[in-house]
Parts: structure tokens; sequence; C-alpha cells
């Protein structure tokens, strides 16, 4: 559960887009980063749960405790909810676009609304079935992924009977790097940027998901971890994280040499002739290989698996909002559960994301999955800088109350401030995509907007929150003021009432403070 949704369509569809921009090798280069960086995040977060793991920690709570401004952690928090319920709607157009790849210039409606109420329906059902359908679905993806591995190294390896040895024959004809935008060595330099922010759909929210699935496995009982210090030798935390970033990118890494190797970069199938998300290159090599039924059974397991990440990441999201629920920074009606312990209510309100795949009705799949890949990758840097700021509050925090004692990773606060640097330099230039001229991939209007849409977003809620704290604030002040202002020496205090039979009212033992607001504001008037 912790790294199952990025485990497909970020890398069978995304990735050939990645390899239509930028070639084979750009798309080597970008998998290979983006894998440095997960490792970089993964192990700063880690640090953090280390000390004091938590649920939901790596997602909400360690935001709340270490951020100094409690609204940047409700902007951070409300960041990875509404980002992860983003990911539902992509996942499930991605699927569309596979469905029309089986049987194209059939209408997908019907398909819509099947994947979609499959998706809300198995987040109603009890989590222990849930979790069991899932498992079954991930290793579906697991086993895929292994298939298309195996097959493309046995085609480049010429194990194709009656077909020569492939090899790297497309890094020469047409070429390692494809130049975007320009000519020579700046155009080869930008198609490197576009291929890494359009690889960044399979990366996104993976670091902080390791150390959720990591903490998850720290903290199993319902109680959560508050001030507990964790020594090294004491946690799993810190083994299972880096276990898992290297079980996550070895395979990621891996299956982008293969899609160099299995299709042209200038092939129009990639990006469904210039429009977007278009067809996986393992699928196009088989067909060049001329493999038959291959192709078929491909697709229907790429189709499984964007589904099965719908699945899990309204899983996540409705989570993530059950526990901000639970922290009081949600509406409390988001704590209500049914007695098979599902959250339904935050379920049903993430499920309101998914009215966004009606859109793909009006205009083409292809081109709304490069609109969602634009705010979800943006909404992923946003994210891996905040999570850089948490750590940093983090180290802030053990210095003040002089902890040595805590586990530290070796490659930090170096990767930290290289994270940083790296994801606000990829968060700024992620609407190069814009630049592209024509229409075939939407307006230029619209894609300028979902590539910095996040940003002003984070900052309306961080603004609606500290505006929502200024007021309780502001009258707590004036209470406070009024409270601790003394009687007036004029001031006459009214004779005790008197009860039947000549005894006096005497004052109950514990005061009430609004009452003495209200007695002490009359003083005041008189």
């Amino acid at each position: 559960m912790g790294v199952g949704p990025t485990l497909g369509t970020g890398v069978f569809l995304a990735g050939g887009q990645a390899l239509a921009v930028g070639g084979p090798g750009s798309l080597l280069v970008s998998y290979i980063s983006l894998s440095l960086l997960v490792y970089f995040m993964a192990t700063s977060v880690g640090e953090v749960a280390t000390y004091g793991p938590r649920r939901h920690g790596a997602m909400i709570m360690h935001g709340y405790r270490y951020m100094k401004n409690n609204s940047l952690a409700f902007a951070t928090a409300s960041l990875r909810w509404y980002t992860m319920a983003m990911f539902v709607p992509y996942e499930i157009i991605t699927s569309m676009v596979t469905i029309g790849q089986w049987s194209p210039g059939k209408p997908v409606g019907m398909w819509l609304i099947l994947v979609t109420l499959s998706t809300v329906g198995s987040n109603l059902v009890p989590e222990r079935i849930f979790r069991s359908s899932e498992k079954l679905l991930h290793r579906v993806k697991i086993g895929t992924m292994t298939s298309l591995v195996a097959l493309s190294l046995s085609i480049c390896l010429g194990g194709r009977t009656g077909y020569d040895r492939w090899g790297f024959q497309y890094w020469k004809n047409p070429g390692a790097m494809h130049e975007y935008l320009a000519r020579g060595s700046v155009g080869k330099f930008l198609g490197l940027l576009q291929s890494l922010h359009l690889s960044t759909a399979a990366f996104s929210f993976v670091p902080e998901m390791i150390v959720h699935r990591a903490e998850l496995a720290e903290t199993m009982d319902e109680t959560e971890i508050t001030e507990q210090i964790q020594p090294a030798e004491n946690s799993n935390i810190p083994r299972k994280v880096v276990t898992d970033v290297f079980q996550t990118t070895a395979p990621y890494v891996l299956s982008s040499l293969c899609m160099g190797v299995m299709a042209p970069y200038n092939d129009p199938l990639l990006t469904n002739n210039g429009t977007g998300a278009g067809m996986s290159p393992f699928v196009i090599g088989m067909y060049r290989a001329r493999i038959k039924i291959l192709p078929v059974t491909a697709t229907l397991a790429i189709f499984l698996s964007s589904v099965s990440s719908s699945h899990t990441f309204l899983y996540l999201a409705s989570r993530s909002l059950h526990a901000m629920a639970q922290a009081d920074q949600a509406p409390s009606m988001f704590k209500i559960q049914n007695s098979w312990g599902v959250p339904w209510v935050s379920v049903l309100f993430t499920s309101t994301f998914t009215s966004l795949t009606l859109l793909s009705m009006a205009t083409s799949s292809s081109i709304m999955t490069t609109y969602f890949i634009l705010f979800v990758s943006s909404s992923g840097y946003l994210s891996w800088m905040l999570s850089c700021v948490i750590y940093r509050r983090y180290r802030q925090h053990l210095r003040a109350h002089k902890v040595t004692t805590a586990y530290r990773h070796s490659i930090q606060p170096l990767g930290s401030i290289v994270s940083f640097i790296v994801s606000t330099i990829l968060l700024l230039s992620n609407g190069l995509n814009s630049a592209v001229p024509g229409n075939k991939t939407g307006p230029r209007g619209a894609r300028i907007a979902m590539s910095y849409l996040s940003i002003p977003l984070f900052f309306f809620l961080y603004l609606i929150h500290q505006f929502g704290e200024a007021i309780p604030r502001s009258l707590d002040s004036e209470a406070n003021s009024v409270r601790e202002m003394p009687l007036g020496p004029t001031t006459k205090c009214p004779p005790p009432a008197r009860l039947p039979h000549g005894r006096s009212l005497q004052p109950p033992t514990a005061v009430d403070l609004d009452q003495v607001w209200v007695m002490a504001r009359e003083a005041r008037e008189t």
C-alpha cells in the first residue's frame, strides 16, 4: 500500500511521453536523477519519523509537530490530501486512454462510469477486504513490470526468433537525446528538463509514501507516539526506508532503459499524435516485433494497473482527510466511521474529485492527462520543498533541546539542501510545456494555469487558515484584557442575593470565566 499507487500509469504511459520529448538517453537520466532525489528525500523524512513515529506522520502530523506556523502545517497537509485526490481522476482517465487503444473509435462513457464506481465502492468495503484485493492487484502490477522488462531484454538481445538483435538501435537512429524547442545542445538540455517533468508522475509522493509505510509498520497499534525518542538500534524505520527506496527505484530505472530499447522517440503513437498520453513503449515494441496476443494482454494489464492505482490513491487521500479531522484540523464530520471502521464521509467527500473525469467526455483523454500531469507534478515539487522545511525545523528542534542521540543519515543535511534546490528549480520550470506552439495539447493558457495552480492554491489555504485563527486570537486577547482589568474605585458591588429564611446565596466553588467576563464588562461600563 505504501508505493503501490505509483507503480503503473506513471511508468507505463507517462514514461512514453517523457521518451517522446527527450529521447531514450534523457529518459534514463531523468529516472536516475529522480531516483537519487527520492533517496535524499526519503532519508530526510525517515530521520524525522525515526525520532518520533506517528500514524500519518510523514503525510500530516510531522508538519504540525515541527512547523512553527500552524497555518503552514495545515496548508501542507491539505496540499497532500487534494493532490492525492487529484491522482484518482488522473488514473481513471489514463485507464480510458488504455481502453481507447484496446478498442479505438468506440465510446468509453460506460467504462468511465464502471471504473469510477469500482474505485468508490472498493473504498467503502471493510479495510481487510480492500487490502486483500489491492495486494492481488499489486502482484499483477509487479508481474506485469517483470514480464515487460524480461520481454524487452529478450528482444534487445535477439531472443525473438527470425529477427535480428535490436540492441540499442534506437539510441543511434533517431538518437539518444531529442532536441526540444531549440537546436543543438540547448534543445537537448530542454528536452532533458521536460523529460524530468513528465517522469515526475512516477515519483510524486514516493518518499512520503515510503516513510508512511515504514511508520505504519512501526506503530501497529492505534495509539500514537508523541514525544518518544527512538534510538537507531531500536527502530526499523531507517533500514526499511532505504530498502524500500532501492526496491522501488531499481525497477523504475531498469524499465526506463527498456522503454528506450522498445520504441524510438519519434513514434507518434507515444503521444497519440502529439495530443498527450498515448501507447506504452512496451506495447509499441511488441507490435514492431510482430508478437501476437501479447499486446492485448499487456494493454489489459496496464488498464488494471491504472484502476488499482485509482483505488489506492482514493484510500490514501480519504485516510489523510480522516487523520486531519482527528487532529482537529478538518471538520469533525470527517471523523465519522461506520461499523467496519471505514471513514465513509471522508471517502465520499474525496470521491467528488472523480467528477473531473467527466471533462474527458468533452475533450480528448490524452489532453486531460497532460493537464493532470502538470498539476500533480507541481504539487509534488511543492510537497518535497515543504518536507525539506519540516526537516530543517526538526533539526532546530533537536538543537534547541540538546538532543544528541537521535538517528542521523550520513547524507543529511546535504541531501535535504540539494532536494530543496532541485525541487524549486523543477517547480519554477514546470511551465516549459506551455512554450510548445499550437493547440494539440490544449490551449496555452490552460497549460500555464495547470503548471502553477498549486502555488496560489497553497497560499490561499494558508491565508484562509491564518485568518480563521486570527479572529479567535483577537477575541481571546480582548477577553483576557477585560478579565485582567481591575474594578474602578467607585464601582459598588451589589448586595448578595437573599434566599428564603434569610439565607444568602453563596458563590460557586468553580469560577465561570464567561460570567466573570460579563460582570467585568458591566462594571467597566458603569
